[in-house]
């Protein structure tokens, strides 16, 4: 009888607990959606976003003294990113720079055998031979080809990387960096950060690894927070947790852009956006390099007219007409066959782009809400944190 009344209870108080869950669950995602869709909100949506153009230092360093890298990894060829390298190169070749295409052997790399950390030792290998260099992941791709790398880059900083729009990340997968001691023995130091990776976690290898890399070197006397974040790296089992981790070190960087010799350009002033974001489409006025461009995603353009809103991730639409002529590819030759369904003007690119940096912003604070769960290691984070569902689109 004992026995019976004691499971009674714990039934009883398990679905208490679940119909708890349940209410949380539905009420924050009610709470999210209605801030997004809020009149309140609307006029976020209309504010326009700098356009970085750096015209007082765009010639502080001859074209031809920057190259553009591009680190393929064994097993991968030029053909998986055929149209993106493609792009990269007749840019390259129109404005001046350096273009180098290479894999990450050969270069007294080997040592790490993490792929994604190997790149970036390298680029610290070519660095020296120029005075800067433009880091690309490889299915990256230019649709603006009038724009120039001067723009984004300032003599005040040795490295400059850029916000993700859609969470609290850091990229890794591009930077402008300058040939210094500084910002060499930066990318070395960060390559071998590999060996530091948490064991038996969801860590997002050298994109999860930045964060607290340079978390340790800008806030160095922040041993407490930085030991808190890394205790959620350490918990971490999925995409959740990694972009609740990052959410966790972003809190030490604050609205901040500049970090002594690191810039980290904020959501919506990159030279690079992933193309999701607003279904591939772009603005001439705004935009330059968009990312996401592999050739086993290469959907067939639908009929009709195309919306800039967020789309299919893992899908993308070639924005030219035809294949690149890199015998047309040269100095002064940015006239590139455009498919005019792609042109968007800068405010209906921006509307949306706002519209998703709110999604970010409310998912970044219910990432901050359940941290302490994760920091925890307790089981009971898998029923918490972020609950919009239409926030995990990527």
């Amino acid at each position: 009888m004992i026995i019976s009344q004691k499971r009674l209870c714990i039934a009883a108080l398990s679905t208490i607990f679940s119909l708890f869950l349940l209410y949380s669950f539905l009420s924050l995602r009610f709470r999210s959606t209605e801030i997004l869709n809020s009149p309140d909100s609307e006029y976020l949506y209309n504010i326009p976003y700098p356009v970085i153009r750096s015209s007082s230092s765009e010639n502080w360093i001859a074209s031809e003294n920057i190259a553009i890298i591009i680190v393929l990894a064994e097993g991968l060829e030029r053909d998986f990113y055929r149209i993106a390298i493609d792009s990269v190169e007749c840019y390259a070749r129109a404005h001046g720079y350096q273009f180098i295409l290479t894999h990450d052997n050969n270069w007294g790399c080997d040592h790490l055998k993490d792929k994604f950390f190997r790149r970036h030792c390298v680029v610290s290998k070519i660095l020296p031979k120029f005075e800067a260099v433009l880091f690309l992941d490889a299915d990256i791709g230019v649709v603006n080809p009038n724009r120039k790398l001067q723009e984004y880059m300032d003599p005040q900083f040795d490295i400059i990387f850029y916000n993700r729009h859609f969470s609290a990340e850091i990229a890794t997968g591009s930077y402008l960096v300058k040939n210094t001691p500084y910002s060499i023995q930066l990318l070395k130091e960060f390559s071998e950060y590999e060996r530091k990776l948490p064991q038996d976690s969801f860590h997002g290898t050298d994109n999860g690894a930045i964060h607290l890399f340079l978390a340790e070197k800008l806030f160095p006397h922040n041993l407490i927070d930085l030991e808190l974040c890394r205790r959620a790296w350490m918990n971490s089992r999925n995409v959740i947790d990694l972009l609740g981790y990052s959410s966790c070190v972003r809190t030490m960087f604050g609205a901040s852009s500049d970090f002594g010799k690191v810039r980290i350009l904020q959501k919506g002033t990159g030279y690079v956006r992933d193309g999701w974001l607003t279904n591939g489409i772009f603005s001439p006025e705004r935009d330059f390099m968009l990312h996401g461009w592999k050739m086993n995603q290469l959907a067939t353009l639908p009929p009709g007219r195309l919306l800039p809103v967020p789309k299919f991730v893992d899908k993308w639409y070639n924005p030219f007409h035809g294949e690149f002529d890199m015998q047309k590819c040269g100095l002064g030759n940015t006239t590139w066959n455009l498919n005019q369904k792609f042109l968007a003007t800068r405010a209906n690119i921006e509307y949306s782009l706002r519209q998703y940096e709110m999604r970010s912003a409310i998912q970044k604070l219910e990432f901050l809400g359940a941290l302490h769960y994760l920091v925890k290691n307790n089981r009971i984070r898998k029923h918490l944190g972020p609950t919009d569902a239409s926030l995990f689109d990527f």
